[in-house]
This record gives C-alpha cells, structure tokens and sequence, in this order.
C-alpha cells in the first residue's frame, strides 16, 4: 500500500523543507569560512618559510612576507566575516527546527501524544499548528525567506492519521524507523572511513615534519620545512575536530543499534496504547542523539 512507505520529505509540513534549506546553507557556508582560514594559515606559513630561505633571491623576500601578511589579513576578515554572519548558528537552529518539526509530524501521523485520539480530528490540526507555533519561535529570524509553501499538515499526513494501526505501524516502522536507521548506519561508516583518512593523512605530514627537520639538523639543506608542516598539521588537527568524525561516527553508531531494538520491539506492539507509547520512546530516541549534537556542536 502506498500510506506505507510512511511520510517522505515532500509530505512533511514546510517549515521542515524551509528549515533544512536554511540549516544547510548555514553548514556550507561555516565549513566554507573555516577551510578558507585553515587554507590561509598553512599558505602564510609556506610564504614565511621561502622568506627565509637562503636559496630564495634577497629580493624576493619582500615578496614571501607581503604574501604572509595578505595572509594574514584575509584570514582575519574571514573570522570578522564569520562572527558577523554567525552561520554555525543558523546551521544549528535550522537543523533543530528541522528535526522538531518532523518528530511532530509523525507523532501526529500515528496519533501519539500530544496528539492521540481526540474529540474531532480538527482539535489535533489545531494542536499541532500550535506546537509548530512554538517550534518557529525559536527559528532564525531567516527562515520566513525560505518558506516556499503554506501547507503544514499534508495530505499525506491526514491518510496515514485516519488508517488503521496495522497500516500505522507498517508506515512506521518502514519511513521512521528503518528509514533513520540506514541513515545512521551510514552515516557512521562515513564519519569513520573520513577519520582513518585524516588521521593516515596527518601521520604522513607528521613524518614528512620528521624527515624535513633531520635533513635540516645534517645540514643537506637549509630550508626549514617544519614550519610549513606545523601548521598543516595543526590545520588538519583543527578541521578534525571541526568535523568530529570519531565523536559522530560513534554517537551514529550507537543510535543506529537502538533503532535496530526498537524496530524489534515494534513487531510486538498489539493495541494503540502500546502504540503510541512506542512510537514516543523511539521519538525520544532519535531526540537524545540530535540533542547531544547539539550540545557538542554548542560547546
């Protein structure tokens, strides 16, 4: 049956389409500023080093250390740049707008609180345009901008709420929980292979730094390399822990393994008190990991 396959993300309010618009916008551009100042950094480091090098021409020198301090310069309005558009923090409200309005919109689909059996589906409209209320009062100012559409409770979301709980709790388990589960999944295997990359990348600069100050101690050269090497180091240290690979790789992980539980527990659910408690215990959840996120994306 086509109800199913569950809500997909054309059958969510708009404000979730609106909100994931904003917050990947905000990602691109804060990962954009922070690659373009750890870019400047190793680069400015590189022209300091060939300043001093002996076998530079003297009249270069002036050249390499205006280059630095170009460098230098850009990487500062870089960081003004940033502070002033603050894009991390629309990445960040944007991502919980998103994620609050999309648990709304299936605990409404299932008929799970707050919006179990009421008097008149009406009342559960009215309640859930409420909570959406709520939820948009903690938005970027930027969002209006991004709202394309005026549908909040879709068509979609209507069917599935007045099907009967075994299309319920097929729809469910297929586009909630197995649909977040694959994402997890994947996602941890992602964020693990890019952290076994960098780390392989940062121990080759490591031992290049090595090799380049061995070379400089016996005097087969007078180019000093480490300099250079230190700060690609310390650059690649810096977007690590600005991608957290490891940290999301397992938090992924472990999300990934509860769901698979849940989605078990699920095939026992019989009547629509089990029901609902269920489908708000996988809710909480799929929360906690966005919420520690967050958190660790706020500190």
């Amino acid at each position: 049956m086509e109800l199913e396959r569950g809500l997909k993300e054309d059958d969510l309010p708009s404000i979730y389409r609106a909100a994931n618009v904003l917050s990947a916008a905000g990602q691109k551009a804060y990962m954009r500023h922070t690659r373009f100042r750890l870019w400047c950094m190793v680069l400015a480091a590189a022209s300091a080093a060939f300043s001093a090098a002996r076998f530079m021409p003297p009249p270069s020198q002036p050249i390499f250390i205006g280059t630095s301090l170009i460098l230098f310069i850009l990487t500062l309005i870089a960081e003004i740049s940033s502070l002033i558009a603050k894009p991390e923090e629309l990445w960040y409200k944007g991502r919980a707008v998103a994620e609050s309005t999309k648990t709304l919109a299936w605990k409404f689909s299932m008929r799970a609180a707050p919006f179990q059996e009421m008097p008149q589906d009406d009342a559960a409209e009215i309640s859930l345009t409420d909570q959406l209320r709520r939820v948009c009062r903690e938005a970027p100012d930027t969002l209006g901008a991004h709202l394309t559409e005026t549908v909040q409770i879709t068509q979609a979301m209507r069917e599935i709420r007045a099907s009967s709980l075994a299309v319920r709790r097929k729809a469910y388990s297929r586009g909630r929980i197995e649909d977040q589960r694959k994402w997890y999944q994947g996602r941890a295997a992602r964020n693990l292979q890019k952290a076994k990359q960098w780390r392989t990348f940062l121990l080759v600069l490591e031992s290049l730094g090595a090799v380049g100050c061995l070379i400089l101690l016996v005097k087969l050269s007078s180019f000093d390399i480490g300099g250079i090497v230190a700060a690609g180091v310390a650059s690649g240290g810096a977007w690590i822990e600005v991608k957290q690979f490891n940290t999301l790789a397992n938090a992924y992980s472990l999300t990934s393994s509860e769901l698979s539980l849940i989605a078990s527990e699920g095939e026992h659910v019989a009547t629509e008190e089990e029901f609902q408690e269920y489908v708000n215990s996988a809710e909480r959840a799929i929360s906690r990991e966005h919420t520690m996120w967050l958190a660790r994306r706020s500190v």
